[in-house]
């Protein structure tokens, strides 16, 4: 089946603004009063919907005409909504398998974060088999091997921006001093769980939606590599900002907040292009993660209380991580010229 490509980005566009609102919006989803939520949602129904377009389309293979095949934006939309729908039905009911033994609230946030990061790799492991290309270009940004030049990227960005802010402090006469979070049960579920998470989402939103988009474009009219790139971009930085917000009042609130996720979001895109590697990606993730719930070293004043904002650290290992990516980019094209006579030669 063949559609115009007006009604392809209809249905793209639709479908993202969908799976940025399910997560605040679900309850008002219609559901069937007979059946569990999980199977009786419209949610539900439009993916088994679009798994049996998506087993038609195999089945009849390429059909000439004009716009594009159906089947070749049902990966994307599957993509988005099978997430939306096995987190919002799945990890409440499976984390709820493992009681908690008491703890704070903060403390089972924690731990909820660690299984929904661990849940969310397993997702993207799950999605990606709706498109084979996409799937093979995220595992080698992903694959193993690039971990330790992640690795010591993300901790060389981090030392040079304590020590930047330290002796730019030092140059204006103040003195700092670097306050470590309290050694506790929270903090080691803060620090893994939220590792895991940035992964999830760095290969969720950076590999496999970005890089599903940037695969669709060519067949959307968006003929040029800029445009195929910044179109992927934007709108996987738009969907990873919503998702992180709670669109409620102060709208001013809300808006800067919105501002500064879509930017994040349009940052570790940048950093995943040039680098390649979505391992660094995450790594500099979960630093702000970490950074903004307290569990990473802080300056603080003479009066105990923190010196600098957590925009003042986020800016400056930006600008540092960037720097990397460059370093990155020009190892793996050393490393890729290198070899390609030996292969050429076998």
């Amino acid at each position: 089946m063949r559609i115009p490509t007006g009604l392809a980005w209809l249905m793209v566009v639709m479908t993202l603004a969908t799976a940025s609102l399910l997560r605040q919006y679900n309850a008002g989803t219609p559901e069937s009063p007979y059946v569990p939520p999980i199977v009786g949602s419209l949610l539900f129904a439009a993916i088994f919907v679009l798994l049996l377009v998506t087993a038609r389309e195999r089945q009849r293979g390429a059909v000439p005409g004009p716009g594009l095949r159906l089947g070749t934006i049902t990966p994307l939309l599957l993509m988005l909504l099978v997430e939306k729908w096995l987190s919002l039905y799945a990890y409440g009911w499976f984390f709820s398998l493992f009681p908690s033994r008491g703890g704070s609230i903060l403390l089972d946030d924690a731990r909820y974060r660690a299984f929904a990061g661990i849940a969310l790799i397993g997702v993207c492991l799950l999605v990606a088999a709706f498109s084979v290309p996409t799937a093979r270009k995220v595992m080698r940004r992903a694959r193993p091997a690039r971990f330790l030049r992640a690795a010591g990227g993300t901790g060389a960005v981090i030392l040079a921006t304590y020590f930047s802010l330290y002796v730019l402090a030092s140059l204006r006469g103040a003195r700092f001093e670097l306050s470590w979070p309290e050694p506790s049960e929270w903090l080691i579920w803060a620090l893994v769980g939220q590792a895991l998470l940035a992964f999830g989402e760095e290969a969720y939103y950076r590999g496999l939606l970005m890089g599903e988009l940037e695969r669709l474009a060519p067949r959307l009219r968006l003929s040029t590599p800029p445009a195929r790139r910044w179109f992927a971009l934007l709108a996987t930085s738009l969907l990873f900002g919503v998702e992180h917000i709670l669109l409620q009042p102060p709208w001013t609130s809300t808006i800067r907040q919105l501002l500064f996720t879509v930017c994040l979001g349009v940052l570790f895109g940048l950093i995943v292009m040039i680098s390649a590697n979505l391992h660094f990606s995450a790594g500099i993730h979960a630093w702000i993660n970490w950074l903004l719930l307290g569990a990473a070293p802080h300056f603080v004043g003479s009066d105990g209380q923190p010196a600098l904002p957590p925009g003042a650290y986020i800016a400056v290992m930006l600008v540092f991580a960037f720097f990397v990516a460059y370093v990155l980019r020009r190892r793996r094209a050393h490393y890729t010229s290198s070899v390609a006579p030996v292969s050429a030669v076998r």
